[in-house]
């Protein structure tokens, strides 16, 4: 099975340039994080992002908007990574009518826990938008269990200090914790957690379906040309791809 490539952009004043070009250079799905003010999850440099995006004038309806105009463009399906904080301040069915509008493929909520998932997802499925689960590589098994049983799309695998910290590549127990996640999932199992270079692509392909990358590509799409950040976009999926 091909392995997963699944960059992230914020939804700034260019992020449709980026979207399209994630889209012709690998991207098997595209993540466009929704900016907000009090971004708990998020690390510096997306935070970072979210606030200038905020400062350019971009909201929900303008990325929404956008991508109605742009979706036929598009190929490759993207997912909105946004708080519940957000999408309750909107209204949740005026924001699901409006995603939906936009051919959005699905939602990663952080702050949003599973159980309350599980009822919001009734408002979701009568328009078909998943809602991806995460997994924190410190939950115990029988919530993995929980989360990986009842999951949709993909699960997206987060976790801090995954590396050694000597260069020598990532912890054991972290592949153990991804073959267990896969033993009870139905879905690909991807991961995403200070991910930047080919060499982690290639290791991280090595024992889960896939990999997101976020904070790498947001820096890049900031300070690098369009053809610098095309070539990284191919490196990473080049790399996926060898076997």
């Amino acid at each position: 099975m091909r392995k997963l490539f699944i960059p992230y952009v914020m939804g700034n004043k260019d992020f449709i340039d980026s979207v399209k070009l994630m889209d012709e250079n690998g991207a098997d799905y595209i993540e466009i994080g929704l900016p907000f003010s009090d971004p708990v999850a998020d690390g510096p440099t997306i935070m970072a992002a979210g606030q200038e995006a905020i400062k350019q004038g971009m909201s929900v309806n303008k990325i929404i908007d956008q991508l109605i105009e742009h979706k036929d463009e598009i190929n490759t399906p993207y997912l909105f990574m946004t708080y519940y904080n957000l999408i309750d301040a909107y209204g949740v069915d005026a924001f699901i009518e409006r995603i939906a509008e936009a051919n959005v493929y699905g939602l990663i909520i952080p702050d949003l826990p599973f159980e309350l998932g599980q009822r919001f997802k009734k408002h979701l499925q009568p328009k078909n938008i998943k809602l991806i689960s995460l997994i924190a590589m410190t939950s115990s098994d029988e919530r993995i269990k929980q989360i990986a049983e009842h999951a949709e799309g993909f699960i997206y695998t987060v976790t801090m200090n995954a590396t050694t910290g000597d260069g020598r590549g990532f912890h054991e127990s972290l592949k153990d914790k991804i073959k267990f996640i896969q033993q009870h999932a139905n879905v690909p199992v991807v991961c995403g957690f200070g991910i930047r270079t080919e060499e982690h692509a290639k290791e991280i392909k090595s024992f889960s379906d896939g990999i997101v990358i976020g904070s790498e590509i947001v820096k890049r799409l900031k300070n690098d040309s369009i053809e610098q950040t095309q070539a990284y976009l191919q490196s990473i999926r080049k790399a996926l791809d060898e076997d």
